[in-house]
């Protein structure tokens, strides 16, 4: 699910520690859009999402106990934390971003059904802190302004696979939406890495009362510092 780097390193600088909710914690939209479903169908294949979800959370307490057992048989590590680790890093079953959406009740608008830039600022934060209270964090963003981030959100990364862990797990998943193809000497990019090489501090964001995140509908962003993440 990632571009570029898997994220696992730990991101420093954000002016706001906001921890992954879990899943059942329901992100919820701040405007009416629809996304091309009607509530009965949408509310059904919710409730399919989130009791797949719950078998496979299920299934993983019990694989990470089969693994702790065996390891006290053979004489080999016990510790469960160790074990949990190694199932979520090399076991975990696949899913995606937008089958996660679908645990919120939420089907994301296309993008070009959201011609007004509020509009579509809200759908991609909605986006956003859905993914994260899933346990789902985006990374390098600020290069691409909310149109283009939202697009490469709807287009690709939402159908990519990415590991199903329980939000409250020891482990996360990142996003990163620098491309290689973002660096070349026209992309946008090249100027957020040169930015950043030249220690150049963006400055201060203000955000209004209801906004999720700084409102960048067309240019360089100052976004990332604002994005949700993980509990240190």
């Amino acid at each position: 699910m990632c571009y570029g780097a898997d994220g696992s390193a730990s991101v420093s600088g954000a002016q706001e520690q906001r921890s992954g909710a879990s899943a059942s914690r329901r992100v919820r939209r701040r405007r009416t859009l629809r996304g091309g479903l009607d509530q009965a169908r949408l509310a059904q294949l919710a409730r399919e999402a989130t009791a797949m979800r719950k078998a496979q959370t299920a299934e993983r307490s019990q694989r990470i106990d089969e693994l702790v057992a065996t390891a006290q048989d053979t004489g080999g590590e016990t510790d469960r934390f160790y074990w949990t680790l190694v199932y979520d890093m090399e076991m975990a079953p696949s899913t995606t971003g937008r089958a996660m959406l679908l645990e919120h009740h939420i089907v994301p608008v296309p993008p070009q059904d959201l011609a007004a830039d509020d509009d579509l600022h809200d759908e991609l934060w909605t986006v956003v802190e859905a993914l994260a209270a899933s346990g789902v964090f985006i990374l390098n963003s600020d290069h691409l302004c909310d149109r283009d981030l939202y697009a490469r959100l709807y287009y690709r990364i939402l159908d990519e696979p990415t590991r199903c862990l329980p939000p409250e797990s020891e482990a996360s998943e990142f996003i990163d939406c620098l491309h290689p193809m973002d660096l070349d000497d026209h992309g946008m990019g090249k100027q957020f890495v040169d930015r950043q090489q030249a220690g150049h501090e963006p400055d201060e964001s203000v955000r209004g009362a209801g906004v999720r995140g700084p409102f960048n509908p067309r240019s360089l962003a100052d976004r990332d510092r604002w994005m949700p993440r993980p509990r240190a």
